[in-house]
């Protein structure tokens, strides 16, 4: 139980972070783009390191940590959702995170196996 607690406590600081913290940093006009990338690099930089160094979030040995992304995308989702639009309107978004998580998956495979025959 103290193991799905945490993930759950994990993948909703995850969220929230991204989808109220890196909007300020970002919409700043001091910061401008590097703002963005600021954010990137210092909200989930720090949110990684709390929830998977820390141990915040159970990742099984050998699993990838694929766990924030999802956290995220459930977050943003439903963000919108809480906000007034209809959950149709993300679909679209979430068809095309679904083809690039298949695009990935299959390059992933891919430079995988050129790896394994070279050895």
């Amino acid at each position: 139980m103290k193991r799905q607690l945490g993930t759950l406590v994990g993948g909703a600081i995850a969220g929230v972070f991204v989808f109220n913290i890196w909007g300020i940093l970002a919409g700043t006009e001091a910061l401008g783009d590097a703002g963005g990338w600021l954010g990137g690099l210092l909200i989930v930089g720090f949110i990684w390191t709390v929830n998977h160094y820390v141990g915040a979030v159970h990742t099984p040995e050998g699993g990838v940590a694929i766990d924030m992304a999802l956290a995220i995308g459930v977050a943003g989702t439903m963000q919108g959702v809480f906000a007034g639009s209809p959950l149709t309107a993300a679909l679209p978004t979430l068809l095309w995170v679904a083809v690039g998580g298949v695009l990935g998956g299959i390059f992933a495979a891919a430079v995988q196996k050129a790896i394994a025959e070279d050895e």
